[in-house]
């Protein structure tokens, strides 16, 4: 094991970040009068947010496409593309403006790469690796999350769900261009949140934080970021549950999903993200559930493996580290989430978590070789 102050790390983050309650008003003075096309989440228009995205950004915004609610499926890149590349190549400096959720953000992240023919069926198999990439365009893009939770804005890749495929499967996008120029965090936009994406948010969070804890990526930073996340969001979530018109309560989880975005930004995610995707695509729940659902599983299986995984985990609930799993338990219920896979029909556990730790997420994972699965822990742990 490295010394922390002696271990060798790299770090890149090229997204220029605004955080703070308001940071949304500077978009026009950010944008300097460069024209603008917006995507967004369908919702935007009934809570009031695209007509105030309107107003701000006035003649300069070119064109609003409102992205349908649910997973960002492939089948949506190509009309997607039809209808926004021709004005990104007619306005070649015009900045893709993404607000909304992961699904707005991911989709964005592709569609910035405008082929240079026009061609989106070129660049979805690609995706698919079906074949080369085509040649490019690479638009300008900047993220405003409307969730406290992805970490999208501070990241590379996306993730596409494949849902004509048979079976369905999930496609990464990862390329050295993924990274949005710049990125505007305002919590004052999570207050209109419903409380079930509140919550799933700040659970894929609290899982981009633990993953990259028990990650054989983590330096002395991620390390700061991710423990700093996680003690966050635990603080937070059920404040934020029981007032949840507190400002406060929301730009903690804005800060906390940050902190874990530039963590895994940095380590990528692990064990229970590879777990989670057969969870999303087999019962529909939000990828916040899937991966939480797995934590307190991939938790036992960590500890133990390396003094600095350890460490983390202890400063997580300020408790030994094996104890840690029983605490994240007992959070979990008393926010209204699963902390076990049997709860969704999952019976073969111990084989999916084998399976898993061979993927590419799951070769992360700090621990060279599982367990025993872990016993569950022997506490009352409220109800979904």
């Amino acid at each position: 094991m490295t010394d922390a102050l002696t271990a060798m790390f790299d770090w890149q983050m090229p997204v220029a970040l605004h955080f703070g309650a308001g940071v949304l008003e500077t978009l026009p003075a950010r944008l300097d009068g460069d024209r603008v096309v917006l995507l967004t989440f369908a919702g935007a228009e009934a809570c009031g947010l695209l007509s105030r995205l309107r107003g701000l950004l006035g003649d300069q915004l070119l064109h609003v496409e409102l992205v349908p609610e649910g997973l960002a499926e492939l089948s949506r890149l190509e009309p997607l593309a039809a209808r926004l590349w021709p004005i990104m190549a007619r306005w070649p400096e015009t900045v893709l403006l993404a607000v909304g959720g992961g699904t707005v953000l991911d989709l964005a992240k592709v569609l910035r790469c405008r082929s240079l023919d026009g061609d989106a069926a070129a660049l979805e198999a690609a995706l698919c690796d079906r074949g080369d990439w085509p040649m490019l365009s690479i638009d300008r893009l900047w993220l405003v999350p409307t969730t406290a939770g992805t970490g999208s804005e501070v990241t590379r890749w996306a993730t596409l769900w494949d849902t004509g495929a048979e079976p369905p499967v999930k496609r990464s996008f990862d390329r050295p261009f993924g990274h949005a120029e710049r990125a505007l965090i305002d919590p004052v936009l999570t207050l209109s949140c419903p409380p079930a994406v509140l919550r799933d948010a700040a659970l894929d969070a609290l899982s981009h934080a633990l993953e990259a804890i028990w990650n054989h990526h983590a330096s002395p930073l991620s390390d700061l970021l991710a423990v700093s996340a996680a003690r966050r969001v635990i603080a937070a979530l059920p404040r934020a549950q029981a007032e949840p018109h507190d400002l406060a309560h929301r730009s903690a989880l804005s800060l906390a999903a940050l902190e874990a975005g530039l963590a895994f930004a940095q380590t990528r995610t692990a064990l229970a993200h590879a777990l989670s995707y057969a969870l999303t695509l087999e019962h529909g729940l939000s990828h916040g559930q899937a991966c939480a659902c797995w934590l307190v599983a991939c938790w036992e299986l960590a500890v133990g493996h390396d003094e600095r995984v350890d460490a983390g985990l202890a400063r997580v609930f300020d408790t030994a580290p094996e104890l840690g799993a029983v605490h994240l338990a007992r959070w979990l219920g008393s926010v209204g989430a699963q902390a076990d896979p049997a709860a969704f029909g999952i019976t073969e556990a111990q084989d999916r978590i084998r399976a898993a730790l061979d993927s590419p997420r799951g070769r992360n994972f700090i621990a060279p070789v599982p367990k025993p699965f872990p016993q569950e822990p022997q506490i009352d742990v409220p109800a979904c």
